[in-house]
């Protein structure tokens, strides 16, 4: 059984998400349920559970809040949230399982279901939690955390030249004349870089504004980046590029 709490604000909620997991999910045993971050804290203490379903905004604090307060977690979390940002965009990233509200019985289903397989196989990798927190604390920051296939690297956004799709991986090329590969996608990088400071050029290449050396002039036209790296722009992807760059330079009256 995975002894589990619910911490949500809205009893209604509560109340529903109960429901569910009595009824359609038999290998959940619900011991106790917080309406604040600060009663989570303390019931997760109190009863070390094996799962917690999660809100993210709550009184007198957050959903991050709560799992901050836990370093060396041994639980897992579910989010349950109504967020359409951000924050849901670095939760996605992170590879956690979440359900939007209003919460849908499927979705509950087959969170709990990936959960205890999860958990039944020995030595598999959790989602990248410390990640996700890492990039919510550091919204407006310019770094990110990204996962490798060592570990987790924390990148200043200030050296990255441009990133490369490799199949369902990326690679990120760097001022410094080295890249790495991480395991997730271009498309789901894409929804955690700075606003304004990126720009997709092609279906293949994120580039950095700040990298952009020189725009040369072919069918759709090719973009020369300061280390002597020249990438194609798309037909499709021109006047957007064209367009943020003149952005970019203006905010920063370059």
């Amino acid at each position: 059984m995975l002894k589990t709490i619910i911490i949500d604000d809205e009893n209604r909620a509560v109340q529903t998400l109960q429901i569910i997991l009595s009824e359609y999910c038999p290998q959940v045993s619900v011991v106790n349920k917080a309406y604040s971050a600060p009663e989570g804290i303390k019931l997760i203490s109190l009863h070390k559970p094996d799962l917690i379903f999660l809100d993210i905004e709550m009184p007198n604090g957050t959903g991050f809040d709560v799992l901050e307060a836990f370093p060396n977690r041994t639980f897992d979390v579910i989010f349950v949230t109504a967020y359409n940002n951000y924050a849901l965009k670095a939760i996605k990233f992170s590879a956690a399982d979440y359900i939007l509200k209003p919460v849908d019985i499927e979705e509950v289903v087959e969170s709990v279901k990936r959960i205890s397989e999860r958990r039944n196989q020995p030595g598999n990798t959790h989602p990248d939690i410390n990640g996700l927190l890492h990039n919510i604390k550091n919204l407006y920051q310019k770094k990110i955390s990204v996962p490798t296939f060592n570990g987790t690297e924390y990148i200043s956004t200030d050296e990255i030249l441009y990133f490369e799709a490799d199949r369902s991986y990326c690679k990120i090329f760097f001022a410094q004349k080295r890249n790495i590969l991480i395991s997730r996608s271009l498309s789901a990088l894409e929804q955690l870089l700075p606003t304004g400071n990126f720009v997709k050029i092609h279906k293949s290449h994120i580039v950095n504004l700040a990298a952009v050396k020189k725009i040369l002039r072919t069918d759709g036209g090719i973009v020369e980046l300061t280390d002597g790296t020249q990438l194609l722009i798309a037909k499709t992807k021109k006047e957007n590029f064209l367009a943020s760059m003149q952005r970019y330079i203006k905010e920063n009256k370059l």
